[in-house]
């Protein structure tokens, strides 16, 4: 499966896109990124979620991908990579008193790391994360919030706006 994605991706275009992107040298180099750990309750809606993504991200030509281990749930555009990995792992600094972000219909919780912010869908049945360099002059996350809500629906709550959802039903309390 991972050949069939990369090659979907080499050789497509966004259909969607009225403005392509300028012709290039030649395609980006391939890059390697850590894949998130197995999990076969994830498999289905990471396949959703793939299935939806753009072959170009606005202007950011598809990378080549080399997932370790391998997985079909990473891929990247662009230089420097926006990269996309489904079905990660709750982030640990997702905690009661976060800030999170609606983005695309979809709210992401935001990490600033030294030379990227990540960001993590928080309120899908599986947490889809989207690493941004600071030196990505393009914002991904309308974009991919979009493709992320087309397939899947919110399981869970955010309060906003003097809103107060139900202990239970909060993004933050679940796992």
């Amino acid at each position: 499966m991972p050949v069939v994605v990369i090659v979907a991706f080499a050789l497509g275009r966004d259909a969607d896109d009225p403005h392509p992107a300028a012709k290039s040298s030649g395609p980006l180099p391939p890059i390697t990124v850590s894949a998130p750990p197995a999990n076969a309750a994830d498999d289905a809606p990471c396949a959703q979620v793939l299935s939806a993504l753009p072959i170009r991200l606005g202007q950011l030509a598809p990378r080549v991908v080399h997932a370790q281990p391998d997985s079909p749930n990473v891929v990247a555009w662009g230089d420097p990579a926006v990269v996309l990995r489904c079905g990660v792992g709750r982030p640990a600094d997702f905690v009661p008193t976060s800030d999170v972000y609606n983005v695309g219909t979809v709210y992401w919780l935001a990490v600033k790391q030294k030379s990227a912010t990540v960001w993590t869908a928080v309120d899908r049945s599986v947490y889809v994360e989207v690493t941004v360099p600071q030196k990505q002059a393009f914002q991904p996350l309308p974009l991919l919030g979009q493709a992320i809500a087309k397939k899947l629906k919110p399981i869970c709550a955010v309060p906003e706006d003097n809103s107060n959802p139900p202990q239970d039903q909060l993004c933050v309390n679940r796992k």
